[in-house]
C-alpha cells in the first residue's frame, strides 16, 4: 500500500488500482497503482531503471494502444471519465493530454507546420487564426526570438535543444490539459537543459505536468510532488520537499540517500 500524501488541489488525474501488462508477458507490469495528478502542479516520477515510471505516464494517453496486444486494468479517470473504456476516442484523448518524448521528434516538415500540424487536424484552416496561434505557441515555448524569421525552414535543421522547445510549442498549441515529459532533457546540453526546466515551471500555470525523471535534483527542481516508484508499484507519493527531506517510506529514503538505484 502506497504512502499518499493528502492533496487538496483540484485533481487533474485520478489513479485507481490500475495495473498494465505488456503483450505475451507473464505478469503486470505496473501493479496496483493509485494516485492523484494535482492540477495546474508539476508532479514528478522517479525511481530506477524498469521501476515502471515511463510505463505509467505512457499510459495516461494510452500510447501503449499503438502495439497490439498490451492490457489495462483499473481506473484512469480524466475529466469526469475512465479513459481506459473501449470507446475512448485516442486522437481526442492524445490532443487533451499532450507527450513530449526523451529524443525530440520534428516532423520532417517547416518549423511553421510543425506547430499548425495538430490545429489543422482540429479543423482550423484559417490562415491568419493558425498564424496568430503557431506565434503564440512558439512565444510561450521560449523559442519564437529563434525562428521568427525562418519559419518556412526545415524544422530538423535546429538544434536539439531548439527541437524539444518545438515540440513543446506543438504540444501546447492544441491548448492540452495536460503534457507528459519523458526524461525531456536527458540528451540535453546542460544550457538547453535549465532552459527546458525554466519551461515546464513556467507552464504549470496553463497546463498540469507529470515529468519522469532519472534526475533527483532536475526532480527536486521543477515539481510541486514527486511520486517514487519501485518495481512496478507506486511506493510513495508527496509534496516534493518533503519526499526528498523526510520521506516516510524506508525505501524511498534509501533510493533518495544512494542506498540503491
Amino acid at each position: 500500500m502506497a504512502t499518499i500524501v493528502d492533496i487538496t488541489e483540484e485533481k487533474a488525474l485520478t489513479v485507481k488500482n490500475f495495473n498494465f501488462t505488456y503483450a505475451g508477458a507473464p505478469a503486470p507490469s505496473l501493479k496496483s497503482i493509485s494516485m492523484p495528478i494535482a492540477k495546474h502542479s508539476v508532479t514528478a516520477l522517479i525511481g530506477p531503471s524498469g521501476c515502471g515510471k515511463t510505463t505509467l505516464l505512457r499510459s495516461f494517453n494510452r500510447i501503449h494502444d499503438l502495439y497490439p496486444g498490451n492490457t489495462y486494468e483499473g481506473e484512469i479517470n480524466f475529466e469526469g471519465r475512465n479513459i481506459l473504456t473501449e470507446k475512448e476516442d485516442l486522437i481526442n484523448l492524445r490532443i487533451k493530454i499532450g507527450m513530449i518524448f526523451q529524443k525530440p521528434t520534428a516532423f520532417p516538415m517547416s518549423i511553421f507546420d510543425n506547430v499548425a500540424y495538430g490545429m489543422r487536424l482540429q479543423g482550423i484552416k484559417n490562415k491568419t487564426e493558425l498564424g496568430d496561434r503557431v506565434e503564440k505557441a512558439l512565444k510561450d515555448a521560449a523559442i519564437w526570438k529563434e525562428v521568427s524569421h525562418r519559419l518556412k525552414d526545415d524544422a530538423n535543421g535546429l538544434s536539439g535543444g531548439q527541437q524539444q522547445r518545438l515540440c513543446i510549442a506543438r504540444a501546447i498549441a492544441v491548448e492540452p490539459e495536460v503534457l507528459l515529459f519523458d526524461e525531456p532533457t536527458s540528451a540535453l546540453d546542460p544550457i538547453s537543459t535549465a532552459g527546458i526546466e525554466e519551461l515546464v515551471t513556467e507552464l504549470k500555470d496553463r497546463v498540469s505536468i507529470i515529468i519522469v525523471t532519472h534526475n533527483m535534483q532536475q526532480a527536486a527542481r521543477v515539481s510541486d510532488y514527486t511520486g517514487f516508484m519501485y518495481l512496478g508499484e507506486l511506493i510513495e507519493l508527496g509534496r516534493t520537499e518533503e519526499l526528498f527531506v523526510t520521506p516516510r517510506e524506508k525505501l524511498t529514503e534509501e533510493y533518495i540517500t544512494g542506498k540503491f538505484g
